[in-house]
């Protein structure tokens, strides 16, 4: 464990410390999450799907996530509104409460710990459990309706849908083209999180943006750890599998909460601060959410 938080850090740290020497800028972001989204994550996607074997009982994966967000949704949007006051913030809130980190931090978290068959769980988790549901039931909570085109312009949900049509159709001649740009994955990921980084926007907003990265890191996995045991008992999930939702349940808010207050004019300080915070929290969360799926599960 001790290792994978060293090199998680070391990659993230260099991305940080290069774009402080100015030998990297903030606009490079844009070149590393457009080749993660456009290309790594889909080309990864397509062969970690295509040769998973899956069963119903995998449901259980994304139906986590679904039964987390509607709680949060929930408790935000219901019980926390007449103290929140602030139309702009609750809603920032709402994002950054409901919706983890699960693609830039789950990712390479879920395929350093368990390979291909971790980050096949971590990639239902988030395209079906996180982002579906983002732009379906986040969005229409934010504006009031749904923007259905969002689905076509996200490659990695279409590599998913690939992977599943291409099921039986043998991809031997890709194997190693798959193989090389999935090794690029955690690196480039984690990479680009540290030059996104800004420590200083950690403690903007500090009130909701420390209670965004609780209730994410600490009392989502909580709540689902009872689900768990019973997916646990009924379903005979193996351990990999249990333990990768736990984990996913518990990653920081997600960077796209920042992108979404942008874009619907909503409380970006708190969404930044959340996020970054949620990332200086990870050291501490990650270990202890992996020791607890090791003595539960």
């Amino acid at each position: 464990m001790l290792q994978i938080l060293l090199t998680f850090y070391l990659l993230f740290g260099s991305g940080f410390l290069l774009k402080k020497l100015n030998l990297f800028k903030k606009e490079d972001i844009t070149v590393f999450v457009n080749y993660i989204i456009y290309f790594a994550l889909p080309v990864a996607i397509l062969g970690v799907i295509h040769d998973f074997k899956f069963s119903i009982k995998d449901f259980a994966v994304f139906t986590t996530a679904w039964i987390s967000i509607a709680f949060t949704a929930l408790v935000v949007l219901k019980i926390l509104k007449p103290f929140v006051g602030d139309e702009k913030t609750l809603k920032s809130l709402f994002l950054s409460a409901s919706f983890g980190n699960t693609a830039f931090v789950g990712y390479p978290i879920a395929y350093t710990l368990f390979g291909d068959k971790g980050l096949a769980y971590a990639i239902l988790y988030d395209v079906i459990g996180n982002f579906l549901t983002v732009i379906t039931v986040g969005i229409f909570i934010i504006t009031g309706k749904v923007e259905w085109r969002l689905l076509y312009k996200f490659p990695p949900l279409g590599a998913l849908l690939l992977a599943f049509l291409l099921k039986g159709v043998p991809l031997t001649l890709l194997k190693t083209f798959i193989g090389t740009v999935k090794k690029s994955i955690v690196p480039s990921i984690v990479f680009a999180l540290g030059l996104r980084f800004e420590p200083q926007k950690a403690f903007k907003n500090i009130k909701w943006a420390t209670f965004a990265v609780i209730w994410r890191q600490l009392v989502i996995p909580l709540a689902v750890i009872p689900l768990l045991l019973l997916f646990k008992e009924f379903l005979n999930l193996p351990f990999e599998e249990l333990a990768v939702i736990l984990l996913q349940s518990s990653m920081p808010p997600f960077v796209m909460a920042v992108i979404l207050s942008e874009r619907y004019k909503l409380n970006i300080d708190l969404s930044l601060a959340a996020a970054n915070l949620g990332l200086l929290l990870l050291p501490i969360f990650l270990p202890l959410w992996l020791k607890v799926a090791k003595n539960l599960f």
